[in-house]
């Protein structure tokens, strides 16, 4: 074979050995730098996730650090159920102060629900109810919203019968604000200082006793009784340099030891001009263009009065020149002693020893420029009874034993107080335990009480409302034990013969108590109760409600309950 044969031979098997076992050279040289690479994609993925948690972790630290400044002051001291009533005190201070400051007529601040998250915040309610104009309203909204507080108004209803002039609106509002658990405990919302030295209405130099929670630069502001104040220097030895009546509010002189409180406004927020806050009250959305005039009594519908109560009203007058002022009233006749409307159609009545029961019509007459004929006259009907007796209940009905992980009803019984009981309707009162339920008309109660309802005495908050006018609420008090379901735990662990009679052995580890028992005994256990019927070497039999029951050995009481057998 020539040397270029040869040659020629050789190339075709490479050529031939690469074709056959090119794939082994490919798997064997490539496969691992893939392989590398796709761990390396992984481990960048994994990195850039990591920095992603990384990134929002530090977000919502930074969240809760920014909440924390301006949270309300959780209660001092610590115990293993934190606790936020001092700080809803304190809430329902300054959401009353604030709407007094704003006008509101006679607020009612009365406190919601605490709702506890975890160990993070405690979430304080608050509902408040007045009757204010529209710019009042406005007024409280904007303080609201404007005051660097951790506060929400989840929810406002504001209602009104009148669209004519500046009709007064019924508010009803409920506040949450929050209380981070980490945040410094504080005895007061705000930070508080005292006048050292009395200040006239017109004066401008405030001496505080201690400044030293307040801003170390002018430009905040403060609240001295019903005023805001600007401070806009600030001096040696706690003297500060005012700027008073701010924002519609009126200067007025404070004595020594009056409470100096700092106004905690969001940034950016301090400063409001009047063309602000007018641009914000002509807007009302409760105003129409006025129709001719033609005044006339809004309806008055009848009022009930309770013996021990009082009477207290305003009579509603429609369809009147405001521009023109105020209605007048004066009481024409009256068949009930000491009943009383003032001018501005206010009446008030309180019933005395010697008031009799009954129903009775009061006349009054109404002055005013728009009345065609100067005056008008209108009436109105008074109702006065007697309370309702107040519900107690039956001491003879006792609820019985609350058993942890078992359903639990009772009816609590009233003591008839009369010929006729009132229809009541039944609703639990504040803080009554987790998960437990009532019939709103029959009064039931209903609950399965988890591992986490601490046992003893547990005391149920019932509140009853009768249907009468005005309603009459009484809340009433059930006592209740709860226990351990020592069904749940008591195995019979062992059964003996001694001659011809054989015992059983129980035991229940949660308690260490240890129960023998032989055939024909009567047992109790938690709220099962019944007889011992039959024993055997293996097992024994039961008589459970009129049912018989196998008890196996190792098993629990309410194992066996589970498993009923016909003998």
């Amino acid at each position: 074979m020539q040397p270029r044969e040869k040659m020629l031979l050789a190339a075709v098997l490479v050529l031939g050995s690469a074709w056959l076992g090119g794939g082994y050279l490919i798997s064997a040289v490539f496969e691992p730098f893939q392989e590398r690479i796709q761990r390396l994609d992984g481990l960048r993925a994994s990195v850039n996730k990591k920095s992603d948690e990384q990134m929002t972790l530090g977000r919502a630290r930074l969240t809760l650090k920014n909440i924390s400044a301006i949270s309300l002051p959780p209660d001092p001291g610590k115990s293993k159920q934190p606790s936020a009533l001092n700080a809803q005190r304190l809430y329902l201070e300054w959401l009353t102060d604030i709407a007094e400051l704003c006008g509101f007529e006679d607020p009612k601040v009365t406190a919601g629900n605490l709702v506890m998250k975890g160990k993070v915040y405690i979430s304080v309610g608050a509902k408040l109810e007045a009757n204010a104009r529209y710019e009042q309203l406005v007024r409280f909204l904007d303080v609201f919203y404007r005051t660097s507080l951790a506060q929400r108004i989840s929810a406002l209803n504001v209602t009104t019968k009148v669209f004519e002039g500046d009709p007064v609106l019924t508010i009803k509002l409920d506040a949450d604000g929050l209380v981070m658990l980490d945040s410094p405990s504080r005895r007061t919302l705000f930070p508080q200082t005292l006048l050292a030295e009395p200040i006239s209405d017109e004066g401008k130099l405030l001496q505080v006793v201690d400044t030293n929670d307040f801003p170390n630069e002018p430009g905040f502001r403060v609240l001295l009784k019903s005023e805001f104040l600007n401070i806009t220097e600030i001096h040696d030895d706690g003297v500060w340099t005012v700027e008073r009546g701010i924002e519609q509010t009126q200067p007025a002189a404070s004595t020594e030891g009056a409470i100096v409180e700092l106004v905690r406004m969001k940034p950016g927020q301090t400063d409001r001009t009047m063309d602000d806050f007018r641009r914000l009250v002509t807007s009302d959305i409760f105003m129409k263009p006025s129709p001719p005039y033609n005044p006339k009594p809004g309806r008055v519908a009848d009022r009930t009065v309770l013996r021990g109560k009082s009477l207290d009203f305003t009579i509603p007058i429609l369809g009147y020149d405001s521009s023109k002022g105020k209605p007048e009233f004066t009481l024409l006749e009256s068949p009930l002693a000491g009943l009383k409307i003032d001018r501005k159609g206010k009446v008030t009545w309180k019933p005395d020893a010697e008031s009799v029961p009954g129903r009775y019509q009061i006349n009054y007459e109404v002055r005013h420029p728009s009345i065609a004929k100067g005056t008008l006259e209108g009436t109105f009907t008074v109702h006065f009874r007697e309370p309702n007796p107040i519900p107690v209940f039956d001491s003879k009905s006792k609820p019985p034993v609350v058993f942890l992980n078992r359903e639990w009803k009772f009816v609590p019984q009233l003591v008839k107080a009369g010929a006729t009981t009132p229809r009541y309707n039944w609703r639990l009162g504040d803080r009554a335990p987790a998960g437990l339920k009532i019939n709103d008309r029959t009064g039931e109660l209903t609950w399965t009480p988890g591992d986490e309802i601490p046992l003893g005495d547990t005391t149920i908050p019932v509140t009853l409302t009768d249907n009468d006018s005005p309603p009459q609420s009484t809340t009433l008090s059930v006592k209740v034990e709860v226990e351990d379901d020592a069904a749940q735990f008591t195995r019979l662990t062992g059964i003996f013969a001694i001659g011809d009679k054989r015992r059983l052995y129980l035991f229940d580890p949660s308690t260490e108590k240890k129960t023998e028992l032989q055939e024909g005994e009567k047992f109790s256990i938690s709220d099962l109760s019944g007889t011992i019927k039959e024993i055997t070497s293996r097992y024994a039999v039961l008589s459970l409600n009129q049912q018989d029951i196998r008890w196996e050995l190792g098993q629990s009481l309410r194992e066996a309950q589970a498993k009923v057998n016909d003998y």
